[in-house]
């Protein structure tokens, strides 16, 4: 598991994670996670945008664009954010803890 990505800029601390609702609205805007590298342009910024949005929801595009200007190895971040995006998408085949009420079980007829 993936860990959040933390950093403080003047003096305010931020961490850029993803959620399932998070990455939900990430993909209700278009994004494709192949084309980060081959739409750079528009995917890179898009991706640093919405992984504020789990515990920085509304903050100001300008401001958001004024940090990852300033961040260093961004490749390195680009490809951290993408690992914490892809874990969103693969929680969704987790399975139950054992023990959990109800001993849910499925099967397919016909």
């Amino acid at each position: 598991m993936a860990n959040a990505v933390t950093f403080t800029y003047k003096n305010v601390n931020y961490t850029l994670d993803f959620d399932r609702n998070t990455a939900m609205l990430l993909e209700q805007q278009g994004f494709k996670v192949e084309n980060v590298y081959e739409k750079p342009n528009t995917y890179i910024p898009m991706l640093f945008y919405y992984a504020f949005a789990k515990y920085h929801r509304g903050i100001k595009r300008n401001l958001v664009d004024e940090i990852y200007e300033k961040m260093p190895k961004k490749q390195e971040l680009i490809k951290a954010l993408v690992e914490l995006y892809l874990e969103t998408g693969n929680s969704l085949f987790d399975e139950p803890e054992s023990g959990d009420e109800g001993n849910l079980m499925w099967e397919q007829n016909g």
